[in-house]
């Protein structure tokens, strides 16, 4: 399965306005620089990653289930910062209203990615990628630089 793949059975699934969104947040991530990797199950779908090792944002599958990353590197817990400031960002919005909260490692949101809309999950896409830049990033720069 590819990314058109993936667009396609999202569409076949939950509409024209499924389909759209699921594009309009590949766009907007892949503008901030994320990389995406068609995601395994059973219903398939695309993963969002930032970086040379793919710190983990955004999953969404065919169904139009969002999952949101509080933690994004796979070995290891997230600072509280970090966690802190991306679930002030969730809770800020209306729109992103996960099932469980606070978002610790990672959380499903209520609503499918059509009635989400692509605005808020681009924008926390944004987010999730100035706090990876900051956490990851900033720290390692400044160690190697000294």
């Amino acid at each position: 399965m590819d990314t058109l793949d993936v667009v396609k059975k999202a569409e076949e699934r939950g509409g024209s306005e499924r389909r759209e969104a699921i594009e309009q947040v590949l766009i907007g991530a892949r503008q901030l620089g994320c990389d995406m990797q068609v995601g395994g199950g059973r219903a398939g779908g695309m993963n969002l990653r930032y970086g040379a090792i793919g710190y983990a944002i955004l999953d969404v599958n065919t169904k139009g289930v969002v999952k949101l990353y509080a933690s994004p590197h796979p070995g290891k817990d997230a600072t509280d910062e970090h966690r802190e400031a991306l679930n002030a960002f969730i809770e800020a919005r209306e729109a992103l209203e996960p099932k469980s909260f606070p978002v610790n490692t990672y959380g499903h949101l209520e609503d499918p990615i059509e009635e989400i809309g692509p605005g808020p999950l681009v924008a926390f896409v944004e987010r999730a990628v100035q706090l990876i830049r900051k956490s990851y990033y900033e720290p390692w720069r400044e160690l190697h630089e000294a």
